[in-house]
């Protein structure tokens, strides 16, 4: 069983899920789908894992195995679905205004110099 200060983890019941929104992505293609938790736990019960709700997610993907005359044939790039918020404190539906700053490595003194200007004022020829 997961707390709710506990990372998710593909086993993690809908039941224990620690955000509002359920996000699941695929690195193959450009398919991604967000949900609301309640109605996930309502449609498949508080029970169900998130490691079956990307199963589901992986269904729908068009680079899943095919079947072709009853056998199941390989694609060499099978379907990259996942769940991106699994193993991460952070939740998705977070504001930005209320997470704060993010500290950046580096700074002011890792900056190149910046070379002088060049002066390309013009001339005025005659009066």
């Amino acid at each position: 069983m997961t707390s709710r200060d506990e990372t998710p983890h593909p086993e993690t019941t809908l039941e224990h899920y620690p955000w509002i929104i359920v996000r699941f992505r695929c690195t193959r293609c450009r398919r991604y789908g967000d949900a609301r938790l309640a109605r996930l736990a309502e449609k498949f019960g508080a029970a169900e894992t998130i490691a079956k709700l990307v199963e589901r997610f992986h269904a729908s993907c068009p680079h899943r195995p095919a079947k072709r005359n009853g056998r199941l044939a390989h694609r060499p790039d099978p379907c990259g679905g996942y769940c991106p918020d699994l193993g991460t404190n952070i939740p998705p539906d977070l504001p930005p205004s209320i997470s704060g700053l993010t500290l950046i490595e580096g700074g002011k003194d890792e900056q190149l110099a910046e070379k002088p200007a060049r002066n390309d004022r013009r001339r005025v020829v005659g009066g």
